[in-house]
C-alpha cells in the first residue's frame, strides 16, 4: 500500500538498494501493463520497463510524498513509452487505448459499463488520436498541458482534441443506448 511505498521510497532515497528492489518487484506488473500499450514486443517491453525503473531511481528525489508513488511511476512509464514511439517514428495513437476500455466507458456513461468486448468495440469507433487523448487524460490522469507536450501539440490544440473526443464518444455511447454525460 501507500504506507509501505512511502517507507520503501524513503529507504531507497537514503541509498537502500534492497528497498528499491522491493519497489520494483511490487510495481513491475503495473508498469509493464502501462508500457504494453506502447509495445507488445517482449524485448522492447522489457527495455521500456527497465528504462522506467532506471529513471525512477535517478529521480527519487523529485517524488512528492503527498501523491501516491504508483501515480508518479506510471507517469514516468508513459513518458518512456511516448519517447519510444517518437524514436521509432510510430504513432502511439493505434495502441494506447487498448487497455482501460471499461474505465473510459464508466467515465463517459451513467449507465452500467458495457462488457469489455462491447466497450472495446465502441471505442474502436473513435479516431486513434481521440482514443489516445482520452486514455492519457482519464486513464493515466495526465494533465492536458503534459499531454500536449508529449504529443508535440499546443495546449489549445490538446483542449480542442479532448473536447472533440468526448463529444464523439458521447455520440457513440448515445447511439448504442448508453446515457453519456461528462
Amino acid at each position: 500500500g501507500e504506507a509501505t511505498d512511502l517507507a520503501l521510497v524513503r529507504a531507497a532515497q537514503a541509498g537502500d538498494l534492497e528497498a528499491f528492489d522491493q519497489l520494483v518487484m511490487t510495481h513491475q506488473a503495473t508498469v509493464s501493463a502501462v508500457l504494453f500499450r506502447f509495445s507488445s514486443q517482449r524485448a522492447d517491453l522489457e527495455d521500456l520497463v527497465q528504462e522506467t525503473f532506471i529513471r525512477a531511481w535517478r529521480g527519487l528525489g523529485t517524488w512528492q510524498p503527498d501523491k501516491p508513488f504508483i501515480h508518479w511511476l506510471k507517469r514516468i512509464a508513459v513518458r518512456v513509452g511516448l519517447e519510444f514511439f517518437r524514436k521509432n517514428k510510430r504513432s502511439p495513437m493505434s495502441r494506447l487505448a487498448n487497455d482501460g476500455h471499461d474505465h473510459l466507458t464508466k467515465i463517459a456513461s451513467e449507465s452500467p459499463a458495457p462488457a469489455s468486448d462491447e466497450a472495446a468495440q465502441l471505442l474502436s469507433h473513435l479516431p486513434p488520436d481521440q482514443r489516445t487523448i482520452l486514455t492519457l487524460l482519464h486513464l493515466e490522469e495526465m494533465p492536458l498541458a503534459e499531454i500536449a507536450g508529449h504529443l508535440g501539440i499546443s495546449l489549445a490544440n490538446a483542449k480542442i482534441k479532448a473536447f472533440r473526443a468526448r463529444r464523439t464518444l458521447k455520440k457513440i455511447l448515445t447511439r448504442h443506448g448508453y446515457s453519456a454525460t461528462f
